[in-house]
Formats: structure tokens, sequence, C-alpha cells
């Protein structure tokens, strides 16, 4: 019974939400008055923005706080005086009670103050119960969340169900001081993860876990992955006369709305957001586009891409959606592809490398997958370290590159901790906090140490059976 239990719960509460904050700076000469303007005209604009995602989550946690109303039940006289009780008195996280789920939690602040939460959830054993893959389980939970800072406690609930191939539902925090949190989850494996918005509209991350040491080990995480990615990043070089032998090109996959499989928040967030910097900022003759995409549909953009590029140019190819592993295979997922294994439906990387290596005629190629299960058998490193930089990145630009970085490599990898995933939001701060040219092997950097408190590792490879001849990808801005 407790592991039956204790499989319902891993999903039971989680809530992985991170906010990202895009913390620029800048240091200005009174003598530069034009420059402060168009600073200060922009920092209006990203307060303006960040004001409207503030509003819309408030929003969405209204409505959710709503609909909650219809699944949480009223709770006996015992339950309640118990949830009283824990919630006079502040509890450490080393001394709270025996419980089937442990959980540890970031809240993330625009003012760089993140706030740490803990807790504990049981199951519901009065609620109705669901069957998934053969098992029973509990549809509702409850438990008690704690800050760490001692400011505030919370009262839980969740239920959970089976949606497809996967366990899903929902969670909401009622907590003193009049904050409310609130958000779906889903299981992942061995871990339970999901998202959601406070009432002051902020994001939280969740994670759940069975045992209270893993549960502490995450919560150290949450604090040392927070201050990685408020710390500044590498932001290129600048002053270069670099010329590129061709032109600029990119095609970008983003599948979130699957028919078959759960649908995921990142991915179109992300090749969006990539498409408008890409455009706006950087040289990039022509984005390709392709939202929630077939299997045909990404096939025609794989061959639209090799009709118009040519061997002096630039490609970069970025896919983000649902990936999976069949025997030794790797592929993946179009938003009609199946849950079970079928090479009509879903698309095989080997079928991907026939084009790269035969249809595209590229001077440098770069391949960005975040996707579940994606690896290459080509690996390779090297680090360029020379004074005069500005001939050293001409050298990269003139020499043949065909490189891949992805998310993760065998492995699951994580969808969204606010409207980006972590490996796209890396790649966005970097292209956007970079002042003039960045090589791809800089962003990898970025990236994996912005990854350092995940469990999922980043993976970069040069693929030499593609004609990798010591080049990089370099970004240059417009």
């Amino acid at each position: 019974m407790y592991r039956l239990i204790s499989s319902i719960f891993l999903f039971l509460f989680i809530t992985s939400f991170s906010l990202q904050t895009n913390a620029e700076t800048s240091w200005i000469t009174k003598k530069d008055s034009k420059k402060k303007i168009v600073k200060e005209t922009k920092n209006e604009t990203n307060n303006w923005i960040k004001k409207k995602e503030v509003k819309e989550n408030k929003k969405k946690l209204k409505e959710k706080i709503k609909e909650s109303k219809s699944w949480i039940t009223k709770k006996s006289k015992k339950k309640l005086k118990d949830i009283k009780d824990n919630l006079k008195k502040h509890k450490d996280i080393e001394v709270l009670p025996k419980a089937e789920f442990y959980f540890a939690a970031v809240v993330k602040s625009d003012d760089g103050e993140d706030t740490y939460i803990y807790g504990y959830v049981n199951s519901d054993k009065k609620s109705s119960t669901f069957n998934f893959n053969n098992r029973s389980y509990y549809s509702k939970s409850d438990g008690i969340a704690y800050f760490e800072n001692k400011k505030n406690r919370c009262e839980v609930d969740s239920q959970i169900g089976s949606i497809g191939s996967q366990m899903m539902g929902e969670v909401v925090l009622q907590c003193k001081e009049n904050l409310k949190m609130i958000g779906g989850f889903r299981q992942s494996g061995e871990i339970g993860k999901g998202d959601g918005v406070t009432s002051k509209g902020e994001v939280v991350e969740f994670e759940f876990y069975t045992t209270k040491n893993k549960a502490i080990a995450k919560l150290d995480k949450y604090k040392d992955s927070s201050k990685r990615l408020r710390s500044p990043m590498i932001a290129g070089t600048t002053d270069m006369d670099l010329k590129p032998t061709g032109k600029y090109y990119a095609l970008l996959i983003g599948n979130s709305k699957y028919v078959n499989w759960a649908s995921l928040k990142s991915p179109v967030n992300d090749v969006t957001e990539i498409k408008n910097v890409l455009e706006n900022q950087y040289n990039f003759e022509k984005v390709i586009p392709i939202i929630n995409g077939t299997r045909k549909d990404i096939f025609d953009g794989i061959k639209k891409l090799s009709e118009i590029t040519t061997d002096k140019d630039y490609v970069l190819i970025y896919y983000s959606g649902h990936g999976d592993i069949k025997s030794t295979q790797s592929y993946w997922i179009p938003i009609d592809g199946g849950l079970k294994y079928d090479p009509t439906e879903w698309i095989n990387i080997r079928d991907i490398e026939v084009y790269l290596e035969n249809e595209i005629s590229a001077h440098h190629l770069a391949v960005m997958v975040d996707s579940c299960y994606f690896a290459v058998a080509s690996k390779g490193t090297s680090k360029i370290d020379n004074k005069n930089k500005a001939m050293a990145y001409n050298k990269l630009l003139n020499r043949r590159a065909r490189i891949i970085l992805s998310s993760g490599s065998n492995e699951p990898v994580e969808d969204s901790v606010n409207k980006h995933s972590k490996f796209g939001f890396s790649f966005i701060q970097s292209l956007k906090n970079n002042n003039k040219t960045i090589r791809l092997y800089e962003i990898t950097e970025n990236i994996f140490i912005d990854h350092a408190g995940s469990r999922q590792q980043p993976y970069h490879a040069k693929v030499m059976s593609w004609g990798h001849g010591g080049g990089d990808f370099i970004f240059i801005k417009k």
C-alpha cells in the first residue's frame, strides 16, 4: 500500500516554476546623453513587459483558485484541527514529520530576493481512487508548506488523475498573509514536477521526493542555481571586423500542442522568442519557424532550408519538443506522433542526419535540440586562446563547422520553469546579453553553468562524420 500511495504523490505536488529575470546593467557617462536616453527607454519597455506578465499571472491564479473550489472538499473537524496546529509554529525541514512525500520550492522574485519553501504531503484516504498502469491511486491529498525565512506557512491541497500516458493534476497553496499559489504538475520519472504562480504574480518551482534528504538536497540546489542564474553571463566580444563567407539562415521547430502526448509549455514560447531575437538583433537572412509541426511539416521545413542555402552559408536548426528512444535510436516526436513507436510517425534522428550530411549545403551547421533522449556518436572538444581574437574568430568563420548542442543526452529533460525551458532561456539570454559577437562555444558554457543544479546534463559534440573542420558557429549582431 505504501508503494501505491508513494507513486501517487510523487506527482502530487509539483510545481516547477522558475522566474527568469532579464537583469540588464549599464554604466553611462554624463557626456553620452543619447545612449542614456536609449537605455532608459529600453528599461521602461522591459518594466512594462514585466508588469504585463505579472498581471497575466494574477489573472490566471484568480481563475484557477475559482476552479479549485469545485474539487477541494470540506475537511473533518479533526483534520482542520491538525492543520491549524501545524500552521501555528514554524518547523525546520530537518524536523518535518514522517510523510509520504516531501517537497522543496523556490519563489522567484524580480528584486533577486528569492523565497524558499518546503513541506510534506499525505494522501487523503477518504478521496476517490482511479487506476493507472494497473494500479489504484487516491485522487486527492493535503499537507503543509513552510517558508524557510519563517515569514509564512501554507495549507496544501492537490488532486491528480491520468491523461493518456501521463499522471497530471493541480495543486493549491493557501498561505497566511492572504498569499495563494496554484499550479499544474505531472510526473517525470521518479520526480514530481510542475509550474504555477502566486497571487503576487511571481512564479514558483516545486519538486517532490519520497525522502526528506532528497528534498533537503534539492532546496540547497535551488539556492545555488538561483545564484548562478543571476550571475553575469558571458557577453561575447566587441569591436570585431568579421567577414562571413555567406548568409545566415535558421529553421526553428517548436512543438507544444500534441495530439497523443502530454502538451508542453516551453517549446513554442522558446522558438517564438528565439525567432524575434534572431530577426531583430542578428544578421539572419531568413528564419523559418515551424510551430506545432507534423512529421510532414518538419521535413518540408528541412527541404525548404536545403533549397535556399549554399555551401557558403551559416545554418542553425533548433528543435524543441518531445523526444524518445527505441533500442539505440533517438527520435523527435511530431505533434501527431503516436504514443507507441511507429517509424512512419516518429522522426528518426538518423533520417535528419541524412539531410544534414547530404542535402543541406552549409559552411557552418549548428543543431540545437531541447528534448528528451537525444544523442549522436561523435564527440570532441576544442578551445581557442588567441591574443588576436579578430583573427581567431575569422579563422573559425572560415573553417567548416558541424556542431550539436542539446539540453540532455539519453535522459529525460525538464519542460518549463516559467514560460521558457532552462535550456531555451539560457540560449535566449546569451543572445540578448551579447554585445557584438558570441560563439556557440561560449553559449554552451553559459548553458552548462545554468544547468549546474539540475539533474539533466547538456550535451555538446563536434560531428566529424558530417565534415566538421575546426570552425565554430558565431552569432553576429546587426
